[in-house]
């Protein structure tokens, strides 16, 4: 037995110094939505999180943004947020109120995913899943 632990020991410790390194490929996978504003108008954005997060109570989140025609938003919209409460659209030229949605509804209208891989240094993968939210006319009632 201890001739067995020994010969383990060597193993290993040989492995170690004459420079056999143990790499480990990782496969990562990324989801993230964004807001694309295919319409004929520059547009404002407001949307309403509720954060559970917080233990005492229940704060609600507003982000904002502007959204100029035929753009898609740099910043990440919610994804599959069950505390998405709602979205509000505005023309951001006239200031005009255009279009409410529930939480409910934006997830139904997210796209199916754009899929890009990328190969990392390590020589795993990242796979990235890009969802899209389209704004346009006919979803803003715009004739």
């Amino acid at each position: 037995m201890k001739k067995y632990l020994f010969a383990v020991l060597i193993i290993i410790c040989s492995a170690l110094f004459a420079g056999c390194f143990i790499t480990i490929n990782n496969d990562f996978e990324t989801h993230t939505a964004y807001f694309k504003n295919t319409s004929s108008k520059n547009i404002y954005l407001q949307y309403y999180l509720q954060d559970h997060n917080n233990l005492e109570e229940e704060y609600n989140l507003t982000y904002g943004l502007i959204i100029p025609l035929n753009t898609t938003a740099t910043y990440a919209a919610p994804l599959n947020n069950d505390y998405l409460e709602k979205i509000i659209i505005v023309d951001s030229d006239t200031r005009k109120f255009m279009k409410k949605i529930n939480g409910a509804t934006y997830n139904s209208m997210l796209t199916v995913p754009e899929v890009l891989v990328e190969n990392n240094t390590s020589g795993g993968k990242t796979t990235n899943y890009k969802y899209y939210f389209l704004i346009t006319d006919e979803f803003l009632g715009i004739n």
